[in-house]
């Protein structure tokens, strides 16, 4: 599944390094996003688990491994806990707190603003945010991807959902494998000394596995990497 800022063509970079002979690969933009722009709804967490399963269901997968990114590990870990008798295992890749950020209502207005303003004020925003490992032209596509594969108003109504509200607190303990990919150049509280202190107590099984030269993007910071350390999971049980 996709993140925030794009639809899944993120993943664009590691597809070449997948293996495709053993394993089948569904790439799930969430309503709002690349194939499923024009798909209105909610935008929330409850509505893109429903479709995750949905899709799973038209494609025949009784059973499947779940991969999300960013805010799409709130999914995968949400489909994980209501859904075990489907989720086999679940990969989430630099995810945010399972109780959100804490975003109050001034800080969602200026993600929300951010949503909807012009591309120069979001590049101004991407290059606050390197810390001199990626370049500049880097986050110039950053933005263009930005604009090209998002709606306005699903991009800003998402925001709610990672910066704010996380999981259900009463939700299920999570009981099948849990692999989570940080990246160790990311945002503090997406690195693994964070991850492992907030996931722990949903999981069962919980593998953490350090990215220790790549950000929030290890998909396109170092595929083939990435891409090795989800396939050895995928396929530790058989």
């Amino acid at each position: 599944m996709n993140d925030w800022l794009c639809d899944t063509s993120t993943w664009d970079t590691a597809r070449p390094y997948l293996d495709t002979r053993e394993l089948t690969w569904v790439f799930a933009d969430l309503r709002g996003y690349g194939r499923s722009r024009e798909m209105r709804g909610d935008y929330d967490l409850l509505e893109a688990a429903a479709d995750v399963l949905a899709l799973a269901d038209a494609l025949g997968a009784d059973r499947f491994t779940i991969v999300g990114h960013s805010m799409s590990s709130l999914v995968a870990l949400r489909l994980a806990q209501e859904a075990p008798a489907r989720v086999s295992r679940a990969v989430v890749i630099t995810p945010p707190p399972p109780q959100g950020f804490g975003a109050d209502e001034t800080a969602l207005a200026g993600m929300h603003a951010l949503a909807r303003t012009d591309d120069e004020k979001r590049l101004a925003w991407w290059l606050s945010r390197l810390d001199g490992r990626l370049s500049a032209q880097w986050a110039r596509h950053k933005v263009e991807r930005w604009r090209a594969t998002s709606d306005v108003e699903a991009f800003a109504a998402y925001a709610a959902m990672f910066a704010r509200d996380g999981l259900p607190p009463s939700a299920s303990r999570i009981t099948c494998p849990v692999l989570a990919v940080t990246g160790e150049h990311d945002a503090e509280v997406m690195r693994r000394e964070s991850v492992t202190r907030l996931l722990t107590p949903l999981c069962d099984s919980l593998t953490v596995q350090a990215l220790t030269d790549s950000g929030h993007y290890p998909m396109q910071e170092m595929p083939p990497r990435l891409v090795n350390v989800i396939e050895r999971f995928v396929t530790a049980g058989g």
